[in-house]
């Protein structure tokens, strides 16, 4: 066992507590031995030069479908892509447009019952259902209703659409007292469409952390903190990425657990803002352009960063109500997804090559985005397999 990581397993249930008081789930350490990777993926798809339905431009989701096909949204082509299990390609569907089955952005929703692709435009904010062989069944806009997500939305396993939406007054009620640079946190609510209702479930949660660049602008914060979720059939798990803590909100906005766990030190380093620099000044080319940088830009993005990581930056909920965790991809040299179940204690970790994007995932496989030695995006499906297994 690593340092940091304690060896006992601490379940605490308030089970004395009055009406309406949480279950707190606090785990000390996995149930279960870390998993790793195999060695090579079991399907690989994306390549530099060949055919086109095999280029990928702007791969912003994909899912896996119950015949372990896979369907892959490429934004800059505007369209879907189907996929069979040995990484065939069996369709493309969609286009750039307003009309039906064509989009202006482009997000995967998961985890929609009944249906086998869901996809959201965020340009429109309208929804899409296709079926297998990629038709479209139903668009549905959600203007009317006057949601307008800010981040994909995601399916509740009884086809609630829950997301964040989009502040009303965009940080505008902290302005007076923001100079130029100044980070602050804007708030948020957790909401879903049932029916033809938009539903608040809880409201006034810590959002994005942003930095002010004058009235009515600003910018996403390095290394900034968000509220992260995911729906399961008791409710939605989410959590704001201070520390390695969870809440479980039922369908009626209460707090029913919290749920919480050890993981990687979220210290930002020296270390760890050096890589980042060195990142940057490896997308310049030209002498000039990287002294340019460090001169007129490296001042500033570095007194921007934070003092601490958020702890993770996605949730991926399984059918049988466990979920994936992902923690923010510079904590540490490997990546991690905590696997917890569906009470909220957690089982197991995985550690993740440097810079992969989680896309799906199953109890024993991951389906991660990529880039290969020469830059190019990649889709790839892995097995998970037990360390020293």
């Amino acid at each position: 066992m690593t340092a940091g990581w304690r060896s006992a397993l601490i379940v605490a249930v308030l089970l004395a507590a009055p009406a309406g008081a949480q279950e707190v789930v606090e785990s000390a350490a996995p149930r279960g031995p870390d998993l790793t990777l195999a060695g090579e993926p079991l399907v690989r798809i994306g390549i530099v030069d060949g055919p086109v339905e095999y280029i990928f431009g702007n791969v912003t989701g994909a899912v896996r479908l119950a015949d372990g096909s896979i369907v892959v949204a490429d934004e800059q082509s505007a369209n879907l892509r189907r996929y069979d299990a040995s990484g065939r390609h069996l369709w493309t569907s969609g286009r750039s447009g307003e009309g039906p089955g064509e989009y202006g952005g482009l997000w995967l929703v998961r985890g929609c019952a009944g249906v086998p692709v869901t996809v959201f435009d965020w340009q429109q904010d309208r929804s899409t259902e296709l079926d297998v062989a990629g038709n479209v069944l139903a668009t549905r806009s959600l203007v009317p209703l006057g949601a307008h997500p800010y981040g994909a939305p995601v399916c509740s396993p009884d086809g609630r659409l829950v997301f964040t939406p989009w502040p009303d007054d965009m940080g505008a009620s902290y302005e007076e007292d923001l100079a130029e640079g100044d980070v602050y946190r804007w708030h948020t609510a957790l909401v879903s469409v049932e029916g033809d209702s938009v539903v608040t479930l809880r409201s006034g949660i810590p959002g994005a952390e942003r930095f002010f660049i004058q009235a009515g602008s600003s910018g996403p914060r390095d290394w900034g903190k968000d509220v992260e979720f995911t729906p399961v059939s008791s409710g939605v798990w989410y959590g704001t990425a201070d520390d390695y803590e969870l809440a479980h909100l039922d369908w009626t906005g209460r707090v029913t657990r919290v749920a919480r766990w050890a993981g990687p030190d979220l210290t930002v380093t020296g270390e760890r803002v050096d890589a980042y620099r060195e990142a940057w000044l490896a997308r310049y080319d030209d002498p000039e352009a990287r002294r340019n940088f460090e001169r007129e830009y490296w001042p500033d993005t570095r007194d921007q960063l934070p003092e601490r990581f958020p702890a993770y930056e996605a949730l991926v909920a399984l059918p049988d109500g466990a979920f994936w965790v992902k923690t923010h991809a510079w904590l540490a040299p490997g990546e991690e997804l905590h696997l917890l179940d569906a009470n909220g204690a957690w089982l197991r970790r995985l550690t993740l090559p440097g810079g992969a994007t989680v896309l799906d995932a199953g109890r024993d496989w991951v389906l991660l985005r990529q880039r290969d030695e020469l830059d190019v995006p990649t889709v790839a499906l892995y097995e998970l397999s037990e360390v020293g297994g």
